[in-house]
Order: structure tokens, then sequence, then C-alpha cells
């Protein structure tokens, strides 16, 4: 028995465009469980890391005495915090974050938010990047007033979600 043109599919259209457009509907449907089972591991790495204190939208100085996380350290690459202000489009990171040996906590004391002029009420994220070991040898040798990105660049990954904080109006800088 030999394939047949549908009675409902206009004469018009050959057995090629009917071939074509029920493959391409068959690929997509085999693809839907695909994209939700890899989007369902990324939801669960992300979930690994987290920035504990300050709390979200909580109001802070220019200095933050401490910021304090939950997570072990990476084993490929490190574990860096990053600041980015809400309005802007920098990203900011300021410090490699490396826990204890074996422990899930770590701190990392006087960490600045923004500058002296930025008027109280400017909310900035702290969000976690896990870095290749490529990235974090050159974020070391960076200026930190020159480490500036537009996203997590090529070997960057977002690992926790972020907390946003809210600037009180004072301009006591970190020591």
């Amino acid at each position: 028995m030999s394939w047949q043109r549908p009675s409902w599919l206009p004469s018009w259209i050959g057995m090629n465009a009917w071939s074509i457009g029920s493959g391409a509907t068959a690929l997509v449907l085999a693809a839907i469980p695909v994209y939700f089972q890899l989007q369902g591991r990324t939801a669960s790495a992300t979930a690994h890391y987290s920035i504990t204190t300050p709390g979200d939208a909580e109001s802070v100085g220019l200095c933050i005495p401490v910021v304090k996380g939950r997570g072990e350290a990476p084993r490929d690459g490190a574990l860096w915090l990053v600041i980015h202000g809400v309005t802007n489009v920098g990203y900011y990171p300021v410090r490699q974050v490396q826990p204890p040996p074996g422990e899930e906590e770590w701190s990392i004391s006087k960490v600045q938010v923004g500058a002296s002029a930025t008027q109280a009420g400017q909310r900035y994220e702290l969000v976690l990047w896990q870095v290749d070991q490529e990235l974090a040898n050159v974020l070391g040798h960076i200026p930190k007033e020159h480490r500036v990105f537009d996203g997590p660049p090529e070997g960057a990954s977002v690992v926790s979600e972020p907390t946003t904080v809210v600037r009180r109006a004072d301009t006591d800088a970190c020591d």
C-alpha cells in the first residue's frame, strides 16, 4: 500500500510539503521533554550556593561589614561575589569567596556597595559567579576598579539567586 495525500490537503501541496511539515512537528514534540529536563538541571545547580547575610531587601550602608553565604568551594575554578547596580549595566566581581575546606558556610568582611555619591534608595544585587580557572587567574590580576562586565563573561556562570540590598545615605567607606 502506498502513501496517499489526505483529502483535506489541497492538491497543490505535494507529498514533500506534507512530509516536511509532519517531520518538523515530530522533531518539536520530541524536543520539549529534553528542554524541560535541561531546565530542571540548571535550576538545581543554581540552588547549590546562596547569600544568607545581608537578607533580601535589607538596608545597607556604603560598606557592608560582612557578607555570609552557604556552599562548598567549587572543585574546578573559583567562586566570586559580584555586585550589580539594578539601574546600571555593570557587574563588578568584588572578591573571591573561599569557603574553608569541607565547610559549607563562608563569610567576607568589608564589602563596598556603590560609591559615596550614591543616593539613598539605590538597589544593588549581590550574586555569586562560578568561574573557570583561567578567568579566576585573569580576575586576580585586573585592578578592582577595572573589573566591570556587562554580564557573566565566557568562563563564568551564575550559581546563586540574586540578593537585592538597598543603600542608605551614609558615606562611610570600607577601611
